[in-house]
């Protein structure tokens, strides 16, 4: 009982971390609207007019924002996403198929989960997005990747690749 217990710990300290993140001041690059520019107005303006990009060269941090674009645009079309089909959509979107992850839809008694997790190996770090119906949006940030090599822990979790 106490293997089991270990890993689902560590998700939940992931999770904290991201709910946490969200509650930090204005400076944070953790949610989708705090985003840095140099002209608030200009910058929105531009993000409502033209669709990010996939910085194939660029850094985790580099691409947070198109990662949490594709995210939002995915549950736009569909608020009941399910984690398969959201991990799937952001390997679609550039990032490939290798090495992401995603935590389970249902619990281990066969209940809705309140959240889900995805994981996204991208240049030594991870991309990590949360998302479900008990939570407001969707929550990202880049976090160090595992010395395991992945970017989430715990029990059922999904890998597409």
């Amino acid at each position: 009982m106490k293997k089991r217990s270990v890993p689902a710990v560590l998700v939940l300290a992931v999770a904290s971390s991201l709910i946490l993140s969200g509650c930090a001041g204005g400076a944070s690059e953790s949610s989708s609207s705090s985003q840095p520019s140099s002209s608030p107005v200009a910058s929105e303006t531009a993000k409502a007019q033209k669709a990010p990009q996939f910085l194939p060269e660029g850094s985790a941090k580099d691409n947070l924002y198109y990662f949490t674009w594709v995210m939002e645009q995915t549950l736009a079309a569909d608020p009941a996403t399910e984690a398969t089909t959201m991990a799937q959509k952001i390997a679609d979107s550039g990032f490939g198929v290798a090495g992401i992850q995603f935590t389970l839809d249902r619990t281990a008694v066969g209940l809705a989960s309140d959240s889900m997790f995805i994981g996204v190996p991208f240049a030594g770090e991870c991309l990590v997005g949360q998302f479900g119906p008990k939570i407001s949006g969707v929550k990202t940030d880049v976090e160090p990747a595992l010395a395991s090599g992945g970017c989430l822990l715990g029990t059922g979790i999904q890998t597409l690749g």
